[in-house]
């Protein structure tokens, strides 16, 4: 009997689950599923949209190809101490459902650390914040990542998308650039916004805010409140060492004797670390060491001749 396309369908799916032995809740996080749904499916008892499979199966092939892809020489293979000590304390909250802060200067790798570590954990939800958001958007933000509307009142809304979020699997919330969340300066706002994310706390589901020192005064602000009190774990991290730029502009193929990149290097903790140096290095693929130096520096006036 000729195989139908739904039959065709689960099969590839059982498949990349044996293979990458996922867990039926890493499968609705990863597909965007109910675990109901999920667990409907992959007994053949599923009776709804017959496009739900494909669906899966689409979600699951990206998911798969993703993971297979090589790490870029140089970046997945090698992590600064700074970002060392993130995914740490991503790790520590991940494993016992913690409340975590992380806080750090621009350019240190808090993001690129962040998704790869969301990358490798499917039942984790990343987020990222926006300037002036309100407490009823950082809510939608949450709905949103279960794929929930956003009407009813905010107690409502945030009581389903902990629901939602608790019965598809997800373990931790990483919550990126959250010092955007403080810049009304307000402490009652403040609190507002942080409070969302301690009731997912409180829901059994960790939590990882992480953002510039801003964030640090923001909390220091608030000071010791029912919010705040409940952080497990808080760490600032420090800006790259000269050292560790030095090896980075090297795996990214500029020698860092040149007098060019000894320049750039000496800059760059004021000017965006880590990023500025791959921005330099892509640039001066293109154009040349001394012209990238002068395209990127120049404007401000931070730069010498060399």
């Amino acid at each position: 009997m000729a195989e139908t396309a739904q039959s065709g369908a689960l099969r590839e799916i059982m498949g990349i689950i044996a293979e990458k032995q996922l867990s039926n809740s890493m499968v609705a996080r990863i597909t965007g599923k109910s675990a109901s749904t999920v667990s409907q499916v992959l007994n053949g008892k599923y009776q709804g949209r017959p496009e739900v499979l494909g669906e899966m199966r689409a979600a699951l092939e990206k998911f798969e190809e993703q993971s297979e892809k090589p790490p870029l020489p140089g970046l997945s293979a090698w992590l600064t101490d700074g970002e060392k000590l993130i995914n740490g304390i991503l790790n520590l909250t991940y494993q016992t459902n913690g409340f975590a802060a992380v806080v750090g200067p621009s350019g240190i790798g808090k993001t690129y650390t962040a998704k790869l570590f969301s990358e490798a954990h499917p039942d984790t939800a990343y987020i990222r914040c926006a300037d002036g958001m309100c407490q009823g958007d950082v809510v939608n933000m949450l709905l949103e990542i279960v794929g929930l509307p956003t009407y009813g009142t905010k107690t409502q809304r945030m009581r389903r998308a902990i629901a939602a979020m608790r019965e598809s699997g997800v373990k931790m919330i990483l919550v990126d650039e959250a010092d955007l969340l403080v810049t009304d300066g307000s402490k009652p706002a403040i609190l507002r916004k942080i409070s969302v994310f301690r009731e997912i706390k409180e829901a059994g589901i960790g939590v990882a805010m992480i953002g510039l020192e801003s964030f640090d005064n923001a909390l220091r602000l608030v000071g010791e409140t029912y919010v705040t009190s409940r952080l497990d774990y808080f760490r600032r991290v420090k800006d790259t060492a000269a050292e560790e730029l030095a090896y980075f502009i090297s795996k990214l193929g500029i020698d860092p004797e040149t007098p060019e990149a000894r320049h750039a290097i000496s800059l760059a903790p004021k000017r965006g670390s880590l990023r500025l140096i791959e921005k330099f290095a892509q640039t001066a693929n293109i154009i040349g060491l001394r012209e990238a130096l002068a395209v990127i520096f120049n404007a401000t006036g931070h730069i010498k001749e060399v």
